[in-house]
């Protein structure tokens, strides 16, 4: 049994016997859901058409009654509910025949109660909607209230079923909402008024539920037309043209525009049905207006669609209008490193345009073959584009008017990551420390990913993403070496959609000391109250390393000045004493401590000494006036004693003892009066075809160097005379020819080593560089404070300048040679001077017990 909810309904009871002596005694009516009976007709003791009914209040109460005199019995049921549905079971009881069962399957439906109609923004609408734009998208849903079981919704479009959707049931009302939508991708203009119906259902007893509404739609204007365009105008004349617009609702709106610029002096007429607008504008040209674009436009005032334009140029000359496009191809966000790229100039001119430049960064382009650079009129062709070749590309045409450059097209050229230079590839670490190793790289575009390798001797394994991080083109390593195998070397790889990184990025972990010391170091622009020191850096013991200077009278000691620099070993220092002797001490530190400090002695400038003058006001004028002849006569006469006094001076260096006394070179043994002096010290010459052999004394021995003292009263008549040391031949001799020996050999022979001097005897082995003064400028030489002799350096393998193998390596300034209380450098030896010197005896070996060797060597200066 199906009933309405809220009608009445009669469930079959079957109360006939075939017995013809037979009578009903007993009726009852269960529920499966409930064991007692809910409706009773007791005829037991009573006639059975006068039997007792009952009807249990929690169920039916009064609303069931039992109609017996029906075939079959029914039992009557007024204004069912939802909660009545169910299995229900009729008993019958007879006299005679057997009791009777039989079962009802009540089924109530509610039919649905209400609808609603809503548009995309949830806006109920009742009977319009829109107005809606040609060509967009209509989405209309309709929510239907109520119904037992779930009604059926559907939409109608025209009263042609267009959609229906599966029903969906909200639990938000106790008749629950179903909800079913129409989707229009497109609407044309067919549909204006259209009828849009939705329609509910779920029996077929009652009516469909439905309600409808009507669309709406505002359209633009399909065409606009100047009526006689495109033809010359002269200037002057009065034109009455005419604009057309049609295809417009509401009616469209035209107006007149020339250059950008409105014009005012129009009227409009519409066509009786309204779908025609004509515009009309009187209009008088000038030389003025040449070349400027006159248009109508049409447009619905309702709609925010752009306007449709007719119109054209007035005729003029005018600068070219360039556009830059890429090649069909190429896609601007996939270019790679080595693609080639291409681009095409459009230009819009008139007169035509003569010439096509094109522009990389506001610089121009010129044809370059070997560069991969082809420029072909209209056409730019980039053969292997590289990273440098992105950036901003334009093109400009030329014309008689001007020139026109297009907006710039920005070039991006990926490429696969690289690792970027100039960042720190050695770090010190020590055991247990903690570091943080910064990889850079270079790379187009920077979404990357990174990982990290660590090799050893041993082994080489991946570093943990953990220990890792990145950002952008950057990521950071935190490594701490436990052990003496976690030195070695992380190698830092990076990889975006272009590819991988080719060659990783290298950083040497090592341990961490303290830095070298500095070498190198010189004093330079010394003054009265100031000079300057600079050194090369050495290792920096792996660490980030600065420089200390400290400078300290030699005399007493006491600190005069200290610096600092952060960033390479050069110092100027300022507020010294004048005529003192300072010694400097250059230090490097980094966190681990400071290197051996490196001595240098340095001298600050003398104040010049006083001298007597006379004022210019009590010398004597010259009467003589200097004419222009008089001056180049000067000028002539002053070159040829410079040219005459050079001359001089060349011949008296490339021969400076011939003016000596054969004699006295003679007895000091030193070579004949018709050759040159050669070196430091004492030569014996055997013969013209023999070796030239040295011996070596100390100088202090030999009374190399004496002071000169001059004449009587010199110093009173003269203060600004400096004594100059006199030299003898024999000692000028022996000091070139130390000059010509490159090398000393500082391994002494077997089994006398215990015979070596002690320190300061003489000169320490070192390497010897060429270079020194001449004996014509001994007299000119720099006063020294006492060093003894130069110390040597022996700095670390990887300063090795022939990148091979360490090995000992000794670095000196040029020798200083002391002369009583002054030291000078060696004397230059003249380029035309050679000397081949073999190893002697010296005649003060029982002195020194044991000379240096001095290897034989052909030298050429």
């Amino acid at each position: 049994m199906v009933a309405i909810a809220g009608e009445a309904t009669y469930m079959p009871c079957d109360i006939t016997t075939p017995e013809p002596m037979d009578a009903v005694v007993l009726v009852l009516w269960y529920r499966e859901d409930l064991g007692t009976p809910i409706y009773s007709v007791d005829g037991r003791d009573k006639n059975f058409s006068q039997a007792e009914r009952w009807s249990a209040e929690n169920v039916f109460g009064s609303r069931a009654y039992f109609i017996s005199d029906r075939n079959p019995a029914e039992l009557g049921i007024d204004s069912v509910k939802v909660t009545d549905a169910g299995t229900y079971r009729c008993r019958v009881d007879f006299k005679v025949a057997q009791t009777r069962n039989s079962k009802v399957n009540l089924t109530i439906i509610v039919p649905p109660q209400r609808i609603v109609i809503t548009d995309e923004v949830g806006t109920e609408r009742v009977s319009v909607v829109g107005p809606y734009v040609e060509g967009s998208k209509l989405i209309l849903r309709c929510d239907v209230f109520g119904g037992q079981p779930v009604p059926k919704v559907r939409w109608l479009r025209n009263d042609v079923v267009v959609q229906s959707s599966s029903p969906r049931r909200k639990k938000q009302s106790p008749g629950g909402v179903v909800s079913a939508e129409i989707l229009i991708d497109q609407l044309d203009r067919k549909d204006v008024h259209s009828e849009l119906t939705c329609q509910a259902i779920n029996n077929n007893k009652t009516a469909p539920l439905s309600a409808s509404v009507h669309v709406d739609m505002n359209f633009r204007p399909l065409n606009v037309l100047i009526l006689g365009a495109n033809q010359p105008l002269s200037a002057g004349r009065r034109y009455d043209l005419l604009c057309q617009s049609s295809g417009s609702r509401p009616p469209a709106t035209i107006t007149w525009w020339r250059n950008g610029q409105r014009l005012t002096k129009s009227k409009e007429t519409t066509s009786n049905d309204g779908n025609t607008t004509t515009s009309t504008l009187s209009f008088t040209p000038s030389k003025e207006d040449e070349g400027h674009y006159l248009s109508c436009r049409a447009e619905n005032p309702h709609l925010s669609a752009d306007a449709l334009e007719d119109g054209w140029k007035l005729e003029i000359l005018y600068i070219p209008e360039a556009t830059i496009h890429l090649g069909t191809s190429l896609s601007p966000d996939n270019i790679r490193e080595g693609t080639d790229v291409y681009f095409d100039c459009r230009v819009n001119a008139r007169p035509a345009a003569y010439k096509v430049e094109w522009r990389h960064n506001g610089k121009p382009l010129n044809h370059n073959t070997a560069a991969g650079v082809i420029v072909s009129n209209q056409s730019l062709v980039l053969q292997k584009v590289g990273r440098n070749s992105a950036g901003n590309y334009s093109c400009v045409g030329f014309n008689t008017e001007g020139d026109g450059e297009s907006d710039a097209f920005f070039l991006d050229v990926l490429y696969a990551p690289t690792c970027r230079p100039s960042q720190p590839r050695v770090h010190g670490v020590a055991k247990q420390e903690r570091a943080r190793i910064q990889c850079n790289v270079d790379a187009n575009p920077v979404d990357l990913k990174f990982r990290w390798t660590f090799n050893n001797s041993a082994d080489s394994v991946d570093v943990a993403s953990a220990q890792m991080t990145h950002s952008g083109t950057q990521s950071w390593l935190t490594y701490t070496p436990m052990t003496e195998l976690d030195y070695g070397s992380l190698l830092c790889w990076a990889s975006n959609k272009v590819g991988s990184q080719r060659l990783p990025c290298v950083f040497h972990i090592i341990a961490a000391g303290r830095p070298d010391q500095v070498h190198n170091c010189s004093v330079l622009n010394s003054s009265t109250h100031s000079f300057s020191v600079s050194c090369t850096e050495g290792f920096n013991g792996g660490l980030p390393q600065s420089f200390l200077l400290e400078v300290r009278e030699t005399a007493t000691q006491e600190l005069a000045a200290n610096a600092t620099a952060p960033n390479s070993p050069k110092f100027m220092l300022g507020g010294l004493k004048p005529g003192t002797s300072y010694r400097a001490f250059v230090f490097s530190v980094n966190a681990k401590g400071k290197s051996e400090p490196v001595v240098l002695h340095a001298n600050t400038l003398r104040l010049p000494e006083k001298q007597l003058t006379t004022s210019e006001s009590d010398r004597p004028r010259s009467g003589l006036k200097l004419t222009p002849t008089m001056s180049v006569l000067v000028g002539v006469a002053a070159a040829l004693l410079v040219v005459a006094l050079v001359a001089c001076a060349v011949l008296r260096s490339q021969c400076p003892s011939r003016d000596r006394p054969k004699n006295r070179a003679n007895q000091q043994g030193g070579v004949d009066g018709g050759s040159c002096s050669i070196g430091l010290g004492l030569l014996e010459k055997t013969g013209s075809s023999t070796p030239t052999t040295l011996k070596l004394e100390p100088l202090a021995a030999m009374g190399a160097v004496s002071d000169c003292s001059p004449p009587d009263g010199a110093d009173e008549k003269d203060p600004d005379i400096i004594p100059q040391p006199c030299i003898d031949p024999d000692e000028v001799a022996f000091m070139r020819h130390r000059q010509l020996v490159s090398t000393i050999d500082t391994t002494p022979p077997h089994g006398r080593s215990s015979h070596i001097p002690p320190p300061g005897q003489f000169a320490g082995y070192c390497t010897l560089r060429n270079g020194g003064l001449g004996l014509r400028d001994l007299n000119t030489m720099v006063e020294m404070q006492p060093t003894g002799y130069s110390q040597c350096t022996l700095p670390r393998p990887h300063h090795s300048p022939w990148g091979g193998p360490p090995g000992p390596s000794v670095q000196l300034g040029p020798p200083m040679v002391q002369y009583g209380s002054r030291y000078a450098p060696p004397p230059v030896v003249p380029p035309s001077a050679k000397a081949e010197l073999t190893p002697v005896p010296s005649q003060f070996e029982d002195d020194l017990s044991e000379a240096p060797l001095v290897t034989k060597r052909e030298s050429t200066v």
